[in-house]
């Protein structure tokens, strides 16, 4: 079953005179969670997102769409990344998350609806 780990964050913790030592660090921590992903046999893909500051939200509500600059996230923290994994069960998937590098924030889990499921 695939499993999608959402890296909800606060891009703040990478301001400041220890941001940069800190994005490293982080940065390096996925790169290992990545090696073990591997040599544990799991499927998998991810990517890093560029800054919410460049986003844009498509928005509906009943039929109006419009456009906005930014993420527009009722939240003080970022989609910065993602994995998708292919795991058997809950359990292993949120195993795997907790081993994800987040200074400040969270890791949503969530299956994957498969389409035509």
């Amino acid at each position: 079953m695939q499993f999608v780990l959402m890296i909800n964050e606060d891009e703040s913790a990478y301001a400041g005179p220890d941001g940069g030592a800190l994005l490293e660090a982080t940065i390096a921590g996925h790169m290992k969670l990545a090696e073990d992903l591997v040599a544990a046999g799991v499927p998998f893909s991810g990517e890093r997102l560029k800054p919410a500051s460049t986003a844009t939200t498509v928005r509906s509500d009943n039929g109006t769409v419009t456009i906005h600059d930014g993420p527009f996230a009722e939240t003080h923290e970022e989609l910065g990344g993602f994995y998708v994994i292919d795991v058997a069960t809950l359990d292993e998937a949120l195993a795997w998350a907790r081993r994800i590098p987040v200074p400040k924030g969270g890791i949503e889990v969530r299956p994957v609806w498969q389409m035509g499921s």
